[in-house]
């Protein structure tokens, strides 16, 4: 039997007796709190003395800091808990501000700094802007980056480290049946909000308007019917903005169950085991439905394994008709003779059925199969590593996705406008751009996609005697023009080492995004009356 800790402020340890109503919460990116009332009694005053405000609560390897009292007279005090993490998180505020396209690490790393918690990545998360994102507390700005990226999260104190994933949790076989295992069977739909067809309109890195849309397959059964559009333009990329119509479309009716585990094992029967955010079966014969949902929320009793929890089960996995169950497990006993090869090994069909575990070995080595297409799956052996039918994404230490199911996400190609942008003012001669402008001038405009770090450019110069020529890389326009790099020569020898060796610039461009990305290449001199020379040699993307 778990037993709860006190460790008062002052680091003295007390175990805690004479308790009860004890409630423990955990919820899928949500509510980790810890409630119970405590008696004053006198087998318990050593430890009731240390039960106080910002007093830790520690119950196996968690921890949870007493946010609120409430005494009764001297016969004892209510106390209400939350978790140690989100009291960090709480407790660290971040001054600074976030701006621009930031990407999962990038943000991660700034909410997390200085909070005393480590986190893993273990998803796959697109870049995404941010507009002042900061000046909050670190609790604050995790809750919206976690809308913002769809990610969830769990927490493992003994090591003070957060993993984020796309989703949390497993498919389990544990199943609830109702008049077996529930005492209630509550069930909640809502189809108010129902839709199957949506649009998107951002607004591109050149100030277009970028527009997607998204159907929905529920289409088929129930028509056209579609949504309010998503109107955003902090959503620069289709990729981005198509990824955030399918994560918002309510295509799905809202369905919730909140259900109370019988205990089983008076019975001699064990009760499956579970954790929030994994998927179970829920069985109502009565209504000749099976559905398999996810375990949102749970509460429980840790001192008390007796004690039946409180399960909220939530979001529709798939909806079928107890017959239709019953007729498709019979089918599969026909085909389990089909399932093993000639050497009795379980073939990729048969690990399909057990895709749930996402993991398999055998004497080959290692699998991990799509459930839904066993032809696409990776394996690990003593010959090497296999990724089938796009099985791989491969990010960056920045956070940037470099190969996404199995297609690279990099682009070296950069493309410079035709006819070239050129100013009135610039002419060409020979290989060189020229011009008498005291102004920067346009010379050419280039396009590429943000999939690298640098952008390095090798120029070639020279200048009339008597006057500096000067070229810069330039992003933007007239009074929204930025210089990114520049240089500059007054040597005027067609022998010089800027004149047949040139220069190379390097443009820090930032953690890669996948946008769009635009530069213009412009030119000057510093007397009208003398030519400034320039040219392009070579420019590209690495990093």
């Amino acid at each position: 039997m778990t037993e709860l800790l006190v460790k008062g402020i002052n680091g003295q340890v007390e175990m805690l007796t004479d308790y009860k109503d004890v409630k423990r919460k955990r919820r899928v990116n949500g509510d980790h709190s810890l409630s119970f009332y405590q008696l004053n009694t006198e087998r318990a005053k050593d430890a009731y003395k240390l039960l106080d405000k910002r007093a830790k609560i520690i119950v196996d390897d968690d921890e949870y800091v007493v946010i609120r009292l409430n005494k009764r007279g001297h016969y004892g005090k209510s106390i209400q808990t939350i978790h140690v993490f989100f009291d960090d998180l709480i407790n660290t505020y971040q001054y600074d501000v976030l701006n621009g396209y930031t990407n999962f690490v990038q943000c991660m790393t700034f909410i997390f700094a200085g909070t005393g918690w480590s986190w893993v990545n273990k998803g796959a998360f697109a870049a995404t802007r941010f507009e002042n994102f900061g000046d909050d507390t670190s609790l604050s700005l995790l809750q919206k980056s976690l809308d913002r990226f769809g990610a969830e999260f769990q927490i493992d104190n003994k090591n003070k480290t957060v993993t984020f994933k796309n989703e949390i949790g497993t498919y389990t076989d544990a199943q609830f049946r109702y008049g077996h295992n529930l005492k209630t069977f509550d069930e909640d739909i809502d189809v108010a909000n129902f839709a199957t067809f949506i649009k998107g309109f951002g607004k591109a890195s050149d100030g277009s308007t970028i527009e997607v849309s998204y159907r929905s397959p529920m289409a088929d059964v129930y028509g056209v019917l579609p949504q309010k559009p998503v109107r955003d333009e902090r959503f620069n990329s289709k990729e981005t903005l198509l990824a955030e119509c399918k994560k918002i479309i309510n295509d799905n009716p809202e369905v919730s169950f909140k259900v109370s585990i019988t205990n089983l094992i008076e019975n001699g029967l064990p009760i499956h085991k579970f954790g929030y955010g994994d998927y179970v079966y829920m069985l109502y014969e009565e209504a000749d439905v099976i559905v398999q949902i996810r375990v949102i929320e749970i509460e429980d009793n840790p001192t008390n394994k007796n004690e039946s929890p409180v399960v909220e089960l939530s979001t529709f996995k798939q909806l079928k008709k107890m017959s239709e169950i019953v007729a498709q497990f019979q089918q599969t006993q026909k085909q389990v003779q089909q399932l093993l090869d000639d050497g009795g090994n379980i073939n990729l069909a048969l690990k399909r059925l057990y895709a749930n575990t996402q993991m398999f070995t055998d004497h080959t080595g290692m699998w991990m199969i799509d459930p839904k297409d066993p032809n696409r799956y990776v394996h690990h052996g003593a010959g090497g590593s296999d990724y089938h039918k796009g099985m791989i994404r491969i990010e960056r230490a920045d956070g940037y996705a470099v190969m996404i199911n199995g297609i690279l996400q990099h682009g070296f190609d950069i493309q410079g406008s035709y006819p070239p942008y050129t100013s009135s003012s610039v002419k060409v001669e020979y290989k060189w751009w020229t011009t008498l402008s005291l102004a920067n001038a346009d010379c050419q405009f280039y396009t590429f996609e943000h999939k690298s770090r640098y952008l390095k450019v090798h120029v070639a110069m020279l200048a009339t005697e008597g006057a500096t020529s000067f070229l810069t890389i330039e992003e933007g326009a007239n009074q929204n023009a930025k210089i990114l790099a520049q240089t500059s020569t007054s040597d005027f020898s067609t022998s010089s080492s800027i004149a047949i060796n040139g220069e190379f610039l390097t443009v820090d461009l930032g953690v890669p995004t996948g946008s769009r990305k635009s530069v213009y290449v412009r030119l000057r001199t510093s007397d009208e009356t003398k030519k400034a020379y320039g040219r392009i040699v070579r420019m590209w993307l690495e990093g």
